[in-house]
């Protein structure tokens, strides 16, 4: 059964890193595809900077409109986890189209 979050039905686990997972996810009312990065709120306790980082990346993101970056849709929080929904960019990862 996949894992609902709002309006979102979290799909696939496209990424992992440091800090949590990244799911392929579609909004159930628009259909829309997008990438949901979801990290657990106790990341937040343990790595301090974290809260910085993630406010300077919501603030970066959110004044960019480019075609070559991907575009910040919205945060969503519940009580275990902070989920930073993106818009879905299909293909590679950076890091493999710069090693090829």
């Amino acid at each position: 059964m996949s894992k609902v979050i709002e309006n979102y039905i979290l799909m696939d686990v496209i990424g992992s890193g440091q800090y949590g997972k990244v799911y392929k996810a579609r909004n159930m009312k628009t259909e829309y595809i997008v990438a949901i990065k979801v990290v657990k709120l106790e990341k937040f306790r343990e790595i301090p900077k974290l809260h910085e980082f993630t406010i300077n990346e919501i603030q970066t993101l959110s004044k960019i409109e480019n075609p070559n970056v991907v575009r910040f849709i919205e945060m969503l929080k519940t009580s275990n986890n902070m989920y930073l929904v993106y818009e879905f960019c299909n293909g590679d990862t950076l890091e493999a189209l710069i090693q090829k």
